[in-house]
């Protein structure tokens, strides 16, 4: 019942600040904090990252901000109205916060396996399916309308049609292809593909580049030649990458087939 207009919740990995009035009906705190402990864990997991972050993040809900409904960066910004899904455990075991986990997971991107500008505001969604589904178990065609798999056959069917063009592959339609290799090879490979990027100290500079980084290391993870897999989405892959890849079995029947 403090008079101070502002309120912080500081855990483990993050501090929220919010309106105080967003805390008024906290009662009880320490499940709020077991629960923001538990999202951070599993955001550090799929990074394949320690626990312990560096430097924890921060989210602050406030009356205006500089940039669409929320916005990643230190802090994480969104609008007042979020602050009762940050602050309800309920809330985010009812009906998630994907908007919440989107940010933390631009937060988690790295420039050497993005592919500006068709994955900008599609990798961030990783975090968000699986923290949906691992922290606070609601399956992925729950977590998001866009997640029904009426919605995803569609977008694939489309993008088909429209002839397989990198132009066209963004946001949804590019979470589609790491659904796609997550459904197949499970929530470990896409772990054990960004450890690997852990310990390369060398990247290619353009998305031509780095899609063949990802492809040949995706493949090499997963002990299987996916290039047919990539190629059927669109992406440009090289004859040196093929070649790299030929002594590994093919993945055949791939959905894209």
């Amino acid at each position: 019942m403090a008079p101070s207009p502002w309120a912080e919740l500081e855990f483990d990995n993050i501090i929220l600040t919010v309106p105080s009035e967003a805390v008024r009906q906290l009662e009880h705190p320490n499940e709020l904090a077991a629960l923001w402990n538990d999202i951070m864990k599993a955001i550090a997991d799929l990074a394949a990252k320690p626990h312990k972050f560096p430097r924890k993040e921060r989210f602050v809900a406030d009356v205006q901000i500089s940039h669409g409904w929320m916005h990643a960066g230190y802090p994480i910004m969104a609008h007042k109205a979020s602050a009762e899904g940050l602050v309800s455990v309920t809330h985010a075991r009812t009906k998630g916060m994907w908007g919440a986990i989107h940010e933390l997971g631009h937060n988690q991107q790295r420039g050497c396996w993005e592919f500006p500008s068709h994955t900008t505001e599609c990798t961030c969604n990783l975090w968000s399916v699986y923290v949906h589904e691992v922290v606070f178990g609601i399956k992925r065609e729950k977590a998001h309308s866009a997640m029904t798999l009426a919605s995803r056959n569609k977008r694939v069917k489309d993008y088909i049609k429209g002839g397989r063009k990198l132009s066209s592959w963004s946001v949804w339609v590019a979470l589609e292809t790491y659904m796609q290799l997550q459904e197949k090879f499970g929530w470990d490979a896409i772990k054990k593909v960004f450890t690997a990027y852990h310990e390369m100290n060398s990247f290619p500079n353009d998305n031509k580049g780095k899609m063949n980084l990802y492809a040949e290391t995706f493949s090499q993870t997963v002990g299987m030649n996916l290039t047919g897999f990539f190629k059927a989405w669109g992406w440009p892959i090289e004859q040196a990458t093929e070649e790299k890849l030929s002594s590994l079995p093919a993945w055949t029947d791939h959905p894209m087939v």
